[in-house]
């Protein structure tokens, strides 16, 4: 018989503790995944509202003259289209195709050339985010929604 040894019953005993370190090492996997990926799923598409408080801001005249003159695309509340380049022709849906396309050539042409698309408060909203998504997907980095300031609102 031997003393300092164990004998085959001790031997084949099952451990019955969970052994937690697998459980720890999946979990810090899962959380750097979803701290890289929680900032890509975000929207990209930011919307301002139509009214916004009115902010005041000093531009001095010889930074004002640098800037583009920015190009305008107005939806009317009927939901037809307007450009600043040409105030008095009211555009389609059917020539939807063709204003984008032109918006695509000018921001090619010049990459710092602001496009803003301005919103008749009664105009049909789903106008003016289908302009806007559609100049976002055609690669127009540059656009924004105009927004009127609030009146009254003199803090």
């Amino acid at each position: 018989m031997s003393i300092g040894f164990r004998n085959q019953r001790q031997k084949k005993r099952l451990m019955a503790e969970i052994n937690v370190v697998p459980y720890i090492d999946v979990t810090l996997v899962l959380l750097i995944i979803f701290m890289v990926t929680a900032p890509i799923v975000q929207q990209a598409v930011s919307v301002d509202l139509p009214k916004t408080p009115e902010i005041v801001q000093k531009k001095t005249s010889q930074s004002q003259a640098n800037e583009p003159t920015p190009f305008v695309i107005t939806v009317t509340r009927d939901g037809l289209y307007k450009t600043s380049e040409q105030p008095n022709v009211v555009l389609s849906n059917k020539e939807l195709a063709d204003l984008v396309a032109e918006v695509v050539a000018r921001a090619q042409l010049d990459a710092n050339k602001p496009f803003y698309i301005q919103g008749d408060q009664a105009a049909p909203y789903g106008k003016v985010v289908h302009l806007f998504t559609v100049l976002k997907a055609n690669g127009v980095e540059n656009v924004s929604l105009m927004t009127e300031p609030e009146a009254g609102d003199n803090r």
